[in-house]
C-alpha cells in the first residue's frame, strides 16, 4: 500500500516536474499582468484585474463546502495554483479563474499560500472548478486602478534589479509609490536599494515610511526584513555618524525598538539578537541597568552560536566590568577561539598565562 502510495506521488510530482519551468515562480511580461475580465458573454465593460497564476491540478477538497447541505464531497472543488508572486495575497482571499477569452468560469477562495523549492510560490483554493481546466489563469480582481498599477510597477522594479538594472529599478518603484502612496512593498524594495548602496537617509525616509503600513506586509520574512534594516540603520546614526547628543538617544531608543518588534517575529535572530545587546552595552547616557540586558542578549547569542566571537568579546568585558574574573576569562577565551586574531581577548588572557 505504501509503495503503491509512493509511485502515485512520485509520479504525479515527475509530471509535474516535466511539464513546468524549474526557475521558481512562473514568469511574465510585466506588461500583460494587467487586464480585463468579464463575468458573464454580456458584459461590455468588465473588471480590472492582475494575473496571480496558473491553475496546475485540479482535484477533490478533504471537506465539503460550507454550502453544501448535502455534506457529500464533490469532484473538481481544491485547486493548485503555481502563482507569479504572493504579493498582495492572504489566506481567506477571493480570486477568480479565467478561461482563455478572459471570461470568468470559476471563483475560488484561497485556503494556503506556500513556497515549494521547485515551482516556487503556491496556493491551494476551494470552490467550484467544474468548467476550470488545467492552465487556466487565475486573477485578483482590483477594484482600485491605481492599486494595480503600483503593483505592477513593482514587479517591474524587482524584474529589473533581479537582472542588474538598479536605475531602472528604483524608477519603477518611485512609479509604483506614486500610485499607492499606502503600499508598502515598493517602499520596502526601495528602502532596500539605498540601504545596500548606503545611502542612508534615503533608506530610512523609505523604510520608515513602510513601517507604518506594516501590518499590510503579508509576509512575515518582509516584516522582519524591514524592522532589520531599519534597527541597522539607526546604529549606524547612533554610533557611527556624527549628530547631535539628543538625536543619538533618539535613534538608540528607536533601534531598541525596532529590534525587540523583530525578535517577536523571529526570537532566534542571532544578529537581531546582538545588535539588541549592542544597543544596550553602547550606552548613551543611560543608566548601568541596562548591563544585565546586554548581558542577557550576549548569552542568547552564544547560546544560539557559540563560535560568536563578538559576543564572548562583550561577555568578558561585561563580567570584568563588574569583577567576575572568572567568567570574564571564561569568555575571552572563546572570543580567542573563534578569532585568534581578537587583540582584545589576547590581551585579557596574557596576564594569566
Amino acid at each position: 500500500m505504501y509503495i503503491k502510495k509512493f509511485k502515485f506521488v512520485f509520479s504525479f510530482t515527475f509530471i509535474l516536474y516535466l511539464s513546468l519551468p524549474v526557475n521558481g515562480n512562473l514568469k511574465y511580461e510585466s506588461e500583460n499582468l494587467k487586464m480585463k475580465i468579464y463575468f458573464s458573454y454580456s458584459d461590455k465593460v468588465g473588471q480590472d484585474a492582475v494575473i496571480k497564476g496558473k491553475i496546475i491540478s485540479i482535484s477533490t477538497s478533504e471537506i465539503p463546502p460550507e454550502n453544501e447541505l448535502s455534506g457529500v464531497i464533490q469532484d473538481r472543488t481544491k485547486v493548485t495554483v503555481r502563482l507569479i508572486d504572493r504579493e498582495g495575497l492572504h489566506s481567506d482571499n477571493t480570486l477568480y479563474v479565467i478561461d482563455p477569452n478572459n471570461l470568468v468560469v470559476s471563483k475560488l477562495k484561497v485556503k494556503y499560500i506556500f513556497d515549494n523549492k521547485t515551482l516556487g510560490n503556491m496556493l491551494i483554493g476551494y470552490g467550484n472548478f467544474s468548467l476550470s481546466n488545467n492552465g487556466y489563469r487565475v486573477v485578483k480582481a482590483v477594484s482600485d486602478h491605481k492599486a494595480g498599477d503600483s503593483y505592477i510597477y513593482k514587479t517591474r522594479g524587482d524584474y529589473y534589479y533581479r537582472t542588474g538594472d538598479k536605475g531602472k529599478a528604483i524608477a519603477e518603484y518611485k512609479k509604483a509609490i506614486e500610485m499607492d502612496r499606502d503600499n508598502p512593498n515598493p517602499r520596502l524594495a526601495l528602502g532596500l536599494v539605498y540601504y545596500k548602496d548606503q545611502i542612508y537617509n534615503f533608506a530610512y525616509a523609505e523604510l520608515s515610511a513602510a513601517y507604518k503600513s506594516i501590518s499590510s506586509l503579508y509576509d512575515n520574512e518582509d516584516r522582519f526584513m524591514l524592522l532589520k534594516s531599519l534597527a541597522e540603520i539607526r546604529e549606524i546614526e547612533a554610533y557611527k555618524n556624527v549628530n547631535l547628543f539628543e538625536n543619538r538617544v533618539k535613534f538608540r531608543s528607536e533601534g531598541i525598538k525596532y529590534c525587540k518588534e523583530a525578535l517577536k517575529i523571529n526570537k532566534n535572530s542571532v544578529e537581531v539578537n546582538y545588535l539588541l545587546g549592542e544597543f544596550y552595552y553602547r550606552k548613551i547616557g543611560s543608566a548601568t541597568e541596562d548591563d544585565k540586558l546586554a548581558r542577557d542578549m550576549f548569552l542568547k547569542v552564544v547560546e544560539l552560536d557559540e563560535s560568536h566571537s563578538q559576543a564572548n568579546m562583550r561577555l568578558s568585558e561585561l563580567y570584568l566590568k563588574h569583577n567576575n574574573k572568572e567568567k570574564g576569562m571564561y569568555y575571552a577565551k572563546k572570543a580567542a577561539e573563534s578569532d585568534p586574531s581578537n587583540r582584545k581577548a589576547l590581551e585579557i588572557i596574557k596576564p594569566y598565562e
